[in-house]
This record gives C-alpha cells, structure tokens and sequence, in this order.
C-alpha cells in the first residue's frame, strides 16, 4: 500500500513537472508577442505623428502660397490707393508685395519689382515758398512766386526751367533770358534791326547805332519796382528795354520824328509782332502780348 502511494506521488510530480515545463514556453511566447505589439503600437502612433507633422507643414506652406498680391491691380481714388481685385501671388512675390512701403497719400506702383512712386502732376511746386500766383499773361501762363524786397521778387524755379531760355541777339551779339515762346519773336527783331537803316536827317543809318543801351529782358519785378503794382512783363521774359536813360516818358511822333526808339518801333519791333510802351509813358519799353 504504501509502495503505491509513493509511486502515485512520484507520477504526479512527475506529471506536475511535464506540465510546469509545458506552460514556461507558452508565458515567454505571451510576452513577445506583447512585446511585438507594443513595438506595432508605437510605430503606428510615430507614424500618425509624422502625418500629423507633414499636414502641418503643408498647411502652413500653403498658407504661405495663399498671400493676396494687393499691389498688382490698385487706382488711385481722392489720394488712396484701391484694390480692384484679389489675385493669388507666389512665394517670391509675396516677399516683392511685403516690401512695398505703406502710405495712405502716396500710391505705390509696382512694375518689375521696382517702386515706382505715382505723382499726379509731375513736380509739384512749393506752395509755401511760393504762396502768390501771378495773372495769365496770355500764351505765356502763369507761375508761383514771392516777393523779396525792392520790388523785386522771386519766381518759381520750376516755372523757370521749363520756360525761360537763352538767346543770342542778332546784331548785338548779346545773349539774353527770354520766354520760349517769345524767343522767335526778339530773333526776328532783331535781325531787322541789324539788316535795317533808316532815314536822319538826310543820312542814311544803320537801325543797330540807334540803340546806345539796352537794359534788360527777362527781369523778376513789379511794374517800376514798386510792389503796390502788379507784376512787369519782364517777369515773363517777354519784353526789353532799349534807350532807358531818355525814354522813361511819351515820345510824341509829330515833334519827335527822328526819335531812335520811334523808328526802332517802326522798322523792328512793331513787324516782329512787339508793342510799345509808349501810350504810357515808357517809351523804352517794348513788350509781346499773345
């Protein structure tokens, strides 16, 4: 009997240890293959992580591609600068439009990725400085100014440089400043009065050695320096002085007929489309009114 239960108890170890063996196997099986699906999980969430990364990054590139080009298509409304339409802009030219400056006064054109400031009227003249406007005189315009002292004054430079040129008289081989508009004019003149002669007292003269002095064209000044009166044709560069000395007065042509500045009228400046300053006493002065 007892023979048998120590055989029973050593089959049942013995069973009890085949079956210990067996299970060892089975558990070290379970944990890799835990493992191996530890490690599926984890690539999976690094993958869905780099995805997550990736859409980001698009998304801010083409937010970046979405930057409205608002300078290509502007007018110019009271001063501002309008959008007339939306248009999508690459990357580079997003980086043109950001470099643009900003003003509400002074629209920006853009053409080859060069700031073009718009003016509208070219450059404009310095109404500070210049805070008085002369009369139209005719053809001739009109321009700013100040006065300075004497009677004197100071014309709008810019009026000057697209206006007053330089000429040489015939005859006199002088130059002087003259309008443009009225250079042909004082050419004219005096190529009479270098060609011509008149008629003294039974000589025969030539027109240019009546003229002793001449004193002046293009001079910036009211009438007689006197700034209570307007403004002198000189300003304009659209009249000369001849013979100043002796004709700050009438020449009456019946008395006076052998005059030099009464024949300079009549043989030069009157064909060359001149007037005289004679009707009001300023003999010397001839002067152009177009």
């Amino acid at each position: 009997m007892d023979k048998k239960i120590g055989w029973g108890l050593v089959i049942i170890g013995i069973l009890l240890s085949i079956s210990f063996s067996a299970l060892l196997p089975i558990q070290k099986t379970d944990k890799t293959a835990t493992h191996a699906v530890d490690l599926q999980v984890n690539e999976i969430d690094n993958e869905n992580k780099s995805v997550a990364e990736n859409e980001e990054k698009e998304s801010d590139t083409s937010a970046q591609d979405k930057v409205w080009d608002t300078a290509r298509n502007i007018t110019v409304t009271g001063g501002q600068a309008v959008k007339a339409a939306e248009t999508p802009a690459s990357n580079n030219e997003a980086k043109n439009v950001a470099s643009l400056p900003v003003s509400n006064n002074k629209p920006v054109a853009k053409d080859n990725k060069v700031d073009i400031p718009v003016s509208r009227s070219g450059q404009a003249t310095d109404a500070y400085k210049y805070p008085k406007l002369s009369k139209v005189n005719g053809a001739f315009g009109q321009f700013r100014y100040r006065d300075i002292k004497d009677g004197r004054i100071e014309v709008d430079p810019q009026w000057i440089a697209r206006n007053i040129v330089t000429i040489k008289l015939p005859g006199l081989n002088r130059n002087v400043q003259v309008h443009k508009d009225a250079a042909a004019n004082f050419i004219q003149a005096f190529t009479y009065i270098k060609n011509g002669s008149a008629n003294i007292n039974g000589q025969q003269v030539p027109l240019l050695s009546l003229i002793k002095t001449m004193d002046g064209t293009f001079v910036t000044r009211h009438v007689n320096w006197n700034p209570s009166r307007g403004l002198s044709n000189h300003s304009w560069g659209t009249a000369i002085d001849i013979n100043a000395a002796n004709h700050f007065r009438n020449v009456n042509p019946s008395r006076e007929p052998s005059d030099p500045n009464l024949i300079l009228w009549e043989k030069a400046f009157k064909p060359a489309g001149f007037s005289w300053g004679n009707s009001y006493s300023d003999a010397m002065h001839y002067e152009l009114i177009k």
